[in-house]
C-alpha cells in the first residue's frame, strides 16, 4: 500500500473510478476531485464543466498540478477507529509493557503498528491511554512528520482510582481529579479518558469490576475538561456505570456492556455517542481470536457479545450516534486487523452497510473531535481519503491501495 501526503499548498486532482462520499448518497462513477491546499474544493463528473480550466487536460495546466489516476479504484473517506491502545500489541500485554522501557524497541514496534493501521484504511485513531504516555508521545511524532501514521487523538493517561482496574492505562487521580485533568491538558492531551468501572468478567456472566468514582467526582472531571476545551470519553461497563457517566455529561460512552434499554433512551435524549467495541469480547469466542481459553469462559464471552449486538441494534433504531472502536491492543485484537471484523459484527447486529459506513467515518469524526466536514468526501471536507479495490457498500471488504493524508 502506498501513502501519499498532500502538500500544504497547491492543487491536486484525483480521478476516481468510483466515489463513495459517506453522506448516504449512492456511489458515483467517473468523478474528478479537485483538492486545494489539502481541502476538497470541487467534485465533478467527467468530463467537468470547464475542461481546460478545471480538469487539467490542458497540457500547460497539467504541468502545474499533481494528478492521481484512480480510475480503477474506489475513493472513499478514510476510516476512523474511535478506541485503540497503541502501546499494547494484542498478543502479550506483559511483554509489550516491558518494552515501554526501551525507547528503540517501542519506536520500532509503534512504527509497525501505525503502518498496519494505515494499511487497513484507518487514517485517524483515538487512543484510550497508557500509563507511560506513549500514545501522547507518538501523536506528536506523527504530527511533526517524524514518522508516518494515522492522526492520533491522544488522551495521555486514563484517569482511575488507586487499587482499581487499569494501572497500565493511567494514573491515580488522587483526592483532586480536577488537577489530574489540568495536568493532562497541559501535557497536550486532546481528550480525557476516565475509567468509570472495571472490565467484563468471562468467568461469570454479567459480572463487571467495581465503580471507580462517585457521581460528584465524575461531574468534576467532566466540568474541568470542558472548561479547558476538552471532551471526555468514559470507559463504562454495567448499567450503573453507564447511567453515572451519562448523568455526569460525558461526551462519548465506551464499551457499555450490559447497558439497559432505559440507559439507551438516556443516551438518545442527551445525544451522547456510543462506541460499543464488540471485537475485544468476541475475540474470546471467535477463532482464531484468543487461544487456549477455557470452554466455559468462551461460552460466556459469546453470550456477552451477542447480547451486546442486540443492544447495538436497538441503539441504531433509536437514532443514537454509533462509532466504531476496536480496543486494539487488547488481547486478541491487533492494530488495524480487527477493524473489518468489528464492522462485520455490526452487520451481524442488523445494521445496514450505509449505517456501518457512517459509523466508521462521519460519526467517528464527530466522536473524536475532527474538523467540520471530516469523515466525508464533499466540497469543503479535508482530503483524508483511501483508494480501495472492491465495493465497500456491497460487501464491507476492501483492499486498500492508497492512503491519502492531508
Amino acid at each position: 500500500m502506498q501513502v501519499i501526503t498532500l502538500p500544504a499548498k497547491g492543487h491536486y486532482f484525483i480521478f476516481a473510478g468510483t466515489l463513495i462520499t459517506g453522506d448516504g448518497t449512492p456511489a458515483r462513477h467517473d468523478m474528478l476531485l479537485h483538492i486545494d491546499s489539502g481541502m476538497i474544493k470541487n467534485i465533478h463528473s467527467l468530463p467537468p464543466p470547464d475542461t481546460k480550466a478545471e480538469s487539467g487536460t490542458n497540457e500547460n495546466h497539467r504541468k502545474k498540478n499533481s494528478f492521481l489516476d484512480c480510475s480503477n479504484l474506489t475513493i472513499m473517506p478514510g476510516l476512523i477507529d474511535c478506541h485503540v491502545h497503541l502501546a499494547l500489541d494484542g498478543i502479550d500485554s506483559e511483554k509489550a509493557m516491558q518494552n515501554w522501557k526501551d525507547p528503540n524497541e517501542i519506536q520500532r514496534q509503534m512504527i509497525t503498528r501505525l503502518k498496519n493501521t494505515l494499511a487497513n484504511g484507518i487514517l485517524t485513531v483515538r487512543d484510550g491511554g497508557d500509563s507511560a504516555g506513549i500514545n501522547l508521545l507518538f501523536s506528536k511524532k506523527v504530527q511533526k512528520g517524524e514518522i508516518t501514521g494515522p492522526r492520533i487523538i491522544a488522551t495521555g493517561n486514563a484517569l482511575r482510582k488507586k487499587n482499581m482496574y487499569g494501572s497500565f492505562l493511567g494514573e491515580n487521580t488522587g483526592a483532586n481529579p480536577a488537577e489530574a485533568v489540568s495536568r493532562l491538558a497541559a501535557a497536550g492531551a486532546r481528550q480525557i479518558k476516565v475509567l468509570v468501572s472495571g472490565i467484563v468478567s468471562f468467568k461469570e456472566y454479567g459480572r463487571v469490576g467495581p465503580i471507580h468514582f462517585s457521581q460528584e467526582e465524575l461531574k468534576t472531571i467532566v466540568e474541568e475538561a470542558h472548561s479547558l476545551g476538552l471532551t471526555v470519553m468514559a470507559h463504562a461497563n454495567s448499567d450503573q456505570a453507564v447511567t453515572m457517566a451519562a448523568s455526569a455529561g460525558v461526551d462519548s460512552l465506551e464499551h457499555g456492556y450490559f447497558i439497559s434499554r432505559d440507559s439507551l433512551k438516556m443516551l438518545a435524549e442527551l445525544n451522547i455517542p456510543w462506541v460499543p467495541t464488540l471485537i475485544p469480547v468476541a475475540a474470546w469466542s471467535l477463532k482464531p481470536g484468543v487461544r487456549n481459553i477455557n470452554p466455559e469462559h468462551r461460552k460466556i464471552a459469546e453470550r456477552t457479545y451477542r447480547q451486546h449486538q442486540a443492544m447495538i441494534a436497538e441503539a441504531s433504531a433509536m437514532g443514537i450516534t454509533l462509532g466504531v472502536g476496536t480496543d486494539s491492543g487488547a488481547l486478541g485484537v491487533q492494530h488495524g486487523d480487527g477493524y473489518l471484523k468489528e464492522l462485520e459484527l455490526y452487520r451481524e447486529a442488523g445494521l445496514s452497510t450505509a449505517e456501518i459506513l457512517q459509523a466508521a467515518t462521519a460519526n467517528g469524526a464527530r466522536i473524536v473531535g475532527l474538523e467540520q466536514g471530516a469523515g466525508l468526501v464533499l466540497p469543503g471536507s479535508p482530503a483524508n481519503l483511501i483508494a480501495v479495490a472492491g465495493n465497500f457498500l456491497k460487501d464491507l471488504k476492501i483492499g486498500v491501495r492508497l492512503a491519502i493524508l492531508r
